[in-house]
C-alpha cells in the first residue's frame, strides 16, 4: 500500500508552484483559485500548509531569495577569479534579454517595485537579499584587489552597493524589454569601475 509523496515534497513542490505564480502575474495579479489550481491544493488545504495568500507569498519571495543566494555563492566559488564571476554575472545577466528569452525580471525586485514601500515583511526580504548580494560582491571585490585582479583603488564595500544597484537596473531594464545590446553595453561600462 502507498503512503504517498511525503509532506515536504508536497510542501516544496506547491511552494515551487506558488512561486513561479508570483513571479509571472504579480502579487495583485494573482487571486486564490490561480493559487490552488497552480498548486493543486483545495482552499482549505492551502490555508493548512501555508497560511493565506500573504504568506505564501513571503514564502515564495524568501524560496527564491535563498535560491539566488545560492546560486550568486555558488558561482563565486566556482569562479576563475573575483573578476571574471562579476563579468559572468552581468553577462549572463544581460542574455537574459535574448530573443525568445522570457522576461520575468527578479522575483526580489519585482517584489521591491510592488511591495517594499508599503509592505514590511517584504521590505525585510528584499532589504536582507540586497545586503546578502552586497556581502558576497564585496567579498569578491577585497579578494580581486589582494590579488591585483581588481583595481587597487576601488572600495570593496561602495562598489559591491554599485554592483547591486547596477544588477538591479539592468534586471528592470530585461523586464521592461530593453535590447541585449543595451544591457551589455551597461556590463562593459560597470566592468570599466573594476
Amino acid at each position: 500500500m502507498s503512503t504517498g509523496r511525503p509532506i515536504e515534497y508536497d510542501r516544496e513542490h506547491s511552494l515551487q508552484k506558488a512561486l513561479e505564480l508570483f513571479w509571472r502575474n504579480g502579487y495583485k495579479g494573482t487571486n486564490l483559485k490561480d493559487l490552488c489550481d497552480e498548486t493543486g491544493l483545495s482552499k482549505s488545504s492551502l490555508y493548512s500548509v501555508f497560511g493565506d495568500k500573504h504568506q505564501v507569498f513571503l514564502l515564495s519571495i524568501q524560496s527564491y531569495s535563498d535560491a539566488l543566494l545560492d546560486e550568486l555563492r555558488l558561482q563565486y566559488q566556482s569562479s576563475e577569479s573575483p573578476l571574471r564571476f562579476i563579468e559572468k554575472v552581468l553577462l549572463d545577466l544581460a542574455d537574459e534579454a535574448s530573443p525568445g528569452k522570457d522576461r520575468k525580471g527578479c522575483l526580489v525586485m519585482n517584489s521591491a517595485t510592488e511591495f517594499a514601500q508599503t509592505d514590511p515583511q517584504v521590505a525585510k526580504i528584499v532589504g536582507n537579499t540586497l545586503r546578502k548580494m552586497a556581502s558576497i560582491f564585496e567579498n569578491a571585490v577585497s579578494s580581486g584587489k589582494e590579488s591585483s585582479d581588481i583595481n587597487k583603488n576601488v572600495e570593496p564595500h561602495s562598489t559591491a552597493l554599485f554592483l547591486v544597484n547596477s544588477i538591479a537596473g539592468m534586471k528592470t531594464m530585461v523586464k521592461a524589454g530593453h535590447p541585449k545590446k543595451e544591457l551589455l553595453e551597461i556590463a562593459k561600462s560597470v566592468m570599466k569601475h573594476l
